[in-house]
């Protein structure tokens, strides 16, 4: 029996963020959406979104990316903003992948 494995794809990054189901995939996908439309309204960024799909890779590689990806879930700015707006404190190595993403987007350079 085969379980799926899902992630959060992030089209335009080319990015995959392993999760723990696929609820948690449309979850994060939905938030990180919001913080790109919020943040950037060039037509670039309109390009890049965050998409629910099965983990690309070995069922060993998403364990493995489970905890490094969970911490850097954390340290995403769409997190950051709802711990602030929830009064807790500031958490950053995937919140610089969304940055580069919205930078590269703003300035139109591609270096992918």
């Amino acid at each position: 029996m085969s379980e799926q494995l899902w992630c959060v794809h992030i089209e335009g990054l080319n990015d995959f963020i392993a999760v723990d189901s696929e609820e948690t995939a449309r979850s994060e996908a939905s938030e990180i959406n919001a913080y790109i439309d919020r943040a950037d309204r060039s037509s670039r960024a309109a390009r890049l979104r965050a998409v629910v799909v099965e983990w690309p890779y070995s069922a060993d590689a998403h364990a493995r990316a489970l905890d490094d990806d969970w911490h850097d879930l954390q340290r995403m700015p769409h997190k950051q903003q709802a711990v602030a707006r929830s009064g807790g404190g500031g958490l950053a190595n995937l919140a610089r992948r969304v940055r580069e993403l919205l930078s590269v987007a703003r300035t139109g350079k591609d270096d992918a």
